[in-house]
């Protein structure tokens, strides 16, 4: 009978940490889009206070908004990541007691710091970052005055 009910806690301690995991996986999504709104009135508001061009200061703010966005995917993504190690362990204990083993089990959710921040889904944050720069760029050579 203790199997059974081993059984059942370890399935609600792995349904709740799966729940945090996707708020935390939301919150990634969730950043990515919130950069992209705040670029625009930013940049819009630098150019306001200004003589109505663009300046340096609007790229540097720009720079700034992804690099704060970029620090805090970076969090949810590794806190995210740190919930799927803990994970893993319950996983092995159910695979365990399984009679013919279980075949699904997850092999690792570790992450370190650097490469929570430098993943695949940072991409966003690097191209938004070439874009401001390569605007930047643009507009130091004068291409983008009018």
């Amino acid at each position: 009978m203790s199997g059974i009910n081993s059984d059942e806690l370890d399935k609600d301690q792995l349904d709740q940490l799966h729940a945090a995991t996707l708020k935390a996986s939301e919150a990634c999504l969730e950043l990515k889009k919130l950069c992209a709104v705040i670029l625009i009135p930013v940049g819009t508001l630098l150019a306001s206070f200004g003589d109505k061009k663009p300046g340096t200061s609007v790229f540097i703010a720009g720079l700034l908004v992804i690099i704060a966005f970029w620090m805090a995917d970076s969090f949810s993504y590794f806190f995210q990541r740190k919930l799927r190690g803990v994970m893993i362990p319950i996983w092995q204990r159910r695979a365990a007691r399984c009679p013919g083993g279980y075949l699904h089990v997850p092999t690792s959710g570790a992450v370190s710091p650097l490469r929570a921040a430098f993943n695949a889904s940072m991409a966003y944050y690097l191209i938004l970052g070439l874009l401001v720069g390569i605007a930047a760029w643009a507009y130091s050579n004068g291409w983008l005055d009018s």
